[in-house]
């Protein structure tokens, strides 16, 4: 089981390392920008935040955890322009927490367990693997909405400090 716990460590750590990038981001946007869709067919990234706390209690804490969780799917791709980045915040920080605790309560031994979620077949371990591509997808879709907001004043969450890492 020493395998095991070692990847439900990774897989936190990586779900943490998300929504950091994601806070990195949403910290840089005033209220409107949080709201602002490029086009009448994309995303705005109060939509993917709603979108994302849907996704990731349906899949983590309600099948993963055994918490109960109703989801409204619809919902999540509506424009909530009341909605401001300081009430928006404690929410992505309340749903990293709610993710760390279902994860790192997760028995080893059951990764290999049955679920079904969202009318697909899974295992525990499938399920976190496609909640964190997920998450982490969103991320970088909520990072270059930041970045094309922003232009030259985003501020990167990351840059390489040595030439292994790529500095010059």
């Amino acid at each position: 089981m020493q395998i095991e716990n070692q990847l439900l460590k990774i897989i936190s750590a990586r779900f943490s390392l998300a929504f950091e990038r994601i806070v990195h981001a949403v910290n840089q946007l005033d209220d409107q920008q949080i709201w602002h869709r490029p086009s009448g067919k994309s995303n705005s990234v109060g939509i993917i935040l709603q979108h994302l706390s849907g996704n990731l209690n349906q899949w983590v804490y309600s099948a993963i955890g055994g918490h109960a969780f109703e989801r409204n799917r619809p919902q999540e791709f509506t424009d909530l322009i009341t909605v401001s980045k300081n009430e928006l915040l404690p929410q992505l920080s309340a749903l990293d927490k709610t993710i760390q605790d279902t994860v790192l309560q997760i028995r080893p031994e059951s990764l290999l367990s049955h679920r079904r979620i969202q009318g697909f077949d899974e295992t525990v371990l499938s399920a976190l693997i496609a909640a964190l591509t997920h998450l982490e997808l969103h991320s970088g879709q909520i990072s270059f909405l930041a970045k094309l907001m922003l232009d030259r004043e985003y501020k990167v969450h990351w840059e390489p400090l040595t030439k292994e890492q790529g500095k010059e």
